[in-house]
């Protein structure tokens, strides 16, 4: 999106900010950092100056015009001046190590107290020089209306890379910043206003009911920025790497989940609710607008939101899986509600929100944090802070807040709280079960039993906890389940009412020259079904409202080998023909993955024969020939001993999802429209009377070939007509339907492609895609053919925008009696 030229309007926190504490400086984001001993400070300079100049945020301005206040980026200019503003060098070596400590806080309050919000000042950097055999520690203080913790992993990176750059004497090149903050600011406040997160209101407006915000207190004092006092825990090495490592895939849980599950146990515990109140914070960077990239933007994007966790009195499984719910139903991970009651007008309805009584806890998890130390690079490590980032005469945000991080390989748990309202002896003990309830939590994820999934692991598949528990046990071998589409869920109706067709049972045989090992050619295949779920998928509809395709971590693929190099032609044909025939006297269970079986037969030393035998139900042509090219070049990386060069696809899901998100109202008033008035179907001439009308295969085939001279005429007119031969072809039947049947209004089944072109990356994807949608074609006498033959093309162009309907779905729609095919020819 085009950068906003201008003041523009702030994002959610920082109006929270400005409501809460006006404008005040003294309300930062600091850091001190021990440096490279052999510090170049003339390429320290350079960095602050090129950093300064490539992040807006931190040359912004802030007006308060007519009650409102704006925000704008000063021009970015890159100079020594500049830099000289920002950061400043202050020589300790002199002092011994208590004056140095004092220095440095004396310096880290003047850099706070010179930032101007209406100045743009907006960052300030102090350099101590501490003598030989003393590495140089640099503080770095920022408003906190111009970063956020996401900010400082980009600040500490892209101020890495500026001095290695400058220190090597080459020019400064840094990445290109995200989207501008005014521009995310300018977009969000629209979308709001639009109403683009209106059916999020009744979520957010039903959080807080029934749960209390307050908190036991030790004393009634007042809880200023001054009282703030810390407690810090850690979880040792060892479980924290299986937290963050082992943990995760037993319940198919998020580092905050478990959390937040520990948190919830000890807060119940204490204040003796089964509801508590937690305010939690994101990182607010969510991808929800189009055109928008705030990775690599600096600047405050937090949200804060309301959660009202329940925690069942049973143990840790029910806990996790409970709590893990209750956060997946958290829309938009929690950026509307900040959105809405900060961007919404006076008169919205989403103005109640800000009545909310905020909760007296927060909690934060900051993630695995890591001082960037490339080599060649500045830093060394992160030490604490000095002084305070808020005015210590000013409120607190919260009674209490709960900072997490990894650092060093060990979660680090740090508790803020007021020494006027709590003792530190209550607060040591919370933080303390925190710690032991993680623990408890690794403990039971290592257990065998342990383990299972939950509706929102699956949120295709409409399921409720007791359908998940029925389908996947412990989920450990399941890796995912959504719905068929439109035509999968004809080829089980067919298969379920027809048992013994193999209708829908494809088979492929392929002669493959050049290849010698039929093992790895073998190997080639499973590698092919690890990496594609469609090829790990069978399908379940015992027990479910609609037939659900379940995709399995692994499934081996059946595969027989054999070695027919010392037959002769006619034994090794004779020997396939009764391979074959037990192959499919064998059917194939719908039920059991993989949907998927092979035959490779070693004919002579170099060349072999692959019948690969596989459900219609998950592939499509087009599919196909993807997954023989991967075969291909699987089995070329295994003889050559290298490693295989991929396409990285995106999975079938993505489609189906998309696939759920059409708009069907759309979709039943294009087709309405196309076949109003039609009520009675195209009549086909037979010999003899049609039975079983719901076979899916045909008894028998006739193959009717175009002559060359004429395939190249037809090719040739269609070109210069601008048509597609699909259409002539499509016109040619529709004639011949009308001849045979005596109507001038004829419907056929045309099989389309499925493969939206909206769909980034979906000519790659594998799965089944096609689908089968009426055509309907209308003959006058009076009109030229290529006139019509343009017409229909427009026509059919027009609903390749709905063809993703079911065909049931159609033929409710038309005006046919119920229990009419809609065509009888596709």
């Amino acid at each position: 999106p085009p950068p906003v030229d201008g003041p523009a309007p702030l994002t959610p926190i920082q109006r929270w900010f400005f409501g809460t504490y006006g404008a005040l400086s003294h309300f930062t984001m600091s850091m001190l950092l021990e440096l490279a001993e052999d510090l170049d400070s003339n390429a320290l300079q350079t960095a602050v100056e090129a950093v300064v100049a490539r992040h807006d945020a931190l040359r912004l301005r802030f007006t308060h015009v007519d009650g409102q206040w704006w925000q704008q980026a000063s021009p970015a200019v890159a100079s020594p001046a500049v830099a000289s503003r920002v950061l400043e060098h202050h020589d300790l070596s002199g002092l011994a190590a208590p004056q140095q400590q004092a220095a440095v806080e004396a310096a880290a309050a003047t850099a706070r107290s010179d930032l101007d919000l209406g100045a743009g000042r907006m960052i300030r950097a102090v350099l101590f020089g501490r003598g030989p055999g003393q590495r140089p520690l640099l503080f770095l203080a920022v408003h906190h209306l111009a970063v956020d913790g996401v900010s400082w992993r980009i600040l500490l990176d892209d101020l890495d890379t500026a001095y290695r750059h400058a220190a090597a004497s080459a020019v400064v090149a840094l990445e290109p910043p995200g989207t501008a903050v005014a521009t995310w600011a300018s977009r969000l406040t629209e979308h709001v206003r639009s109403g683009g997160f209106d059916e999020d209101l009744e979520f957010w407006t039903q959080v807080s009911r029934g749960a209390q915000a307050d908190l036991p207190v030790d004393h009634p004092g007042v809880h200023t920025a001054g009282s703030t006092r810390r407690i810090t825990v850690r979880l040792g090495a060892a479980q924290t790497d299986a937290l963050l490592h082992r943990v995760p895939g037993v319940y198919r849980t998020q580092i905050n989940d478990v959390l937040l599950s520990a948190l919830g146990r000890v807060l119940s515990s204490w204040t003796g609710r089964d509801r508590v109140l937690v305010t939690l914070e994101g990182h607010g960077r969510e991808e929800i607008l189009d055109g928008v990239d705030l990775s690599r933007t600096v600047g405050w994007f937090t949200s804060q939101f309301p959660v009202a966790l329940a925690v069942p009195s049973s143990g840790w499984g029910e806990i996790l899986k409970s709590v893990k719910e209750q956060l997946r139903a958290i829309p938009h991970r929690g950026l509307s509600y900040g959105a809405l009651r900060e961007l919404s007008a006076d008169d919205s309805p989403a103005a109640v929100l800000r009545s909310d009584e905020r909760p007296q806890i927060c909690f934060n998890y900051h993630g695995q944090w890591d001082t960037p130390s490339a080599a060649g690079g500045m830093f060394r490590a992160r030490r604490d802070s000095v002084g305070a980032d808020l005015a210590p005469d000013q409120p607190a945000i919260n009674l209490m807040d709960v900072s997490g991080l990894v650092e060093d390989g060990e979660l680090e748990l740090t508790w803020f709280y007021s020494s006027q309202v709590h003792d530190e002896a209550t607060v040591r003990r919370l933080a303390e079960e925190m710690v032991q309830a993680l623990g408890e939590i690794v403990a039971h994820c290592s257990q065998p039993a342990a383990g299972g999934c939950t509706p929102s692991d699956f949120p295709l598949a409409g399921l409720d906890q007791a359908g998940v528990d029925r389908l996947v046990g412990d989920g450990r071998s399941v890796e995912d389940i959504y719905p068929l589409t439109p035509l999968q869920a004809g080829m089980v109706f067919h298969h379920l009412v027809d048992t013994d067709s193999a209708a829908y049972v494809d088979e492929f045989r392929i002669r493959l020259s050049g290849v010698s090992d039929a093992g790895a050619l073998g190997v080639a295949c499973q590698r092919v079904a690890d990496r594609t779920p469609a090829l790990r998928s069978a399908v379940v509809w015992d027990g479910v409202d609609e037939p659900l395709q379940v995709v399995y971590r692994h499934a081996a693929v059946p595969t027989r080998y054999y070695d027919w190099r010392d037959l002769s032609d006619v034994a090794q044909d004779r020997e396939l023909q009764r391979v074959m025939a037990a192959d499919r006297a064998a059917g194939m269970d719908l039920a059991v993955a993989p949907l998927l079986r092979l035959v490779i037969a070693t004919l002579t030393d170099d060349e072999v024969l692959l019948v690969w035998t596989s459900h219609h139900v998950v592939l499509d042509g087009w599919s196909l020939a993807q997954v023989f090219t991967e075969v291909r070049e699987q089995y070329a990386a295994i003889v050559d001993g290298r490693v295989s060069e991929l396409v990285n696809r995106r999975p079938f899901r993505d489609y189906l999802q998309w696939l759920g998100e059409r708009d069907e109202q759309q979709a039943q008033q294009h087709w309405r429209g196309v076949l109003s008035g039609f009520s009675a179907p195209t009549g086909l001439p037979y010999d003899r009377q049609p039975l079983e009308a719901h076979r899916a295969e045909s008894a028998e085939s006739v193959r009717v070939e175009c002559p060359a001279e004429e395939s190249a005429r037809l090719q040739s007119v269609a070109k210069r007509a601008g048509l597609t031969l699909n259409t002539m072809v499509q016109g040619a039947w529709a004639l011949l339907l009308s001849r045979y049947s005596g109507e001038r209004d004829v419907v056929f089944g045309t099989i389309v492609s499925g493969r939206p072109a909206e769909l980034v990356g979906v000519e790659s994807m594998v799965g089944m895609f096609i689908n089968t949608v009426p055509t309907r074609v209308r003959l006058d006498g009076g009109q030229d053919v290529l006139s019509w033959l343009r017409e229909l093309q427009a026509q059919q162009s027009e609903s390749r925008g709905f063809d993703f309907v079911s065909l049931a779905l159609l033929q409710a729609w038309s005006d046919l009696p119920a229990g009419l095919n809609l065509f009888d020819s596709v």
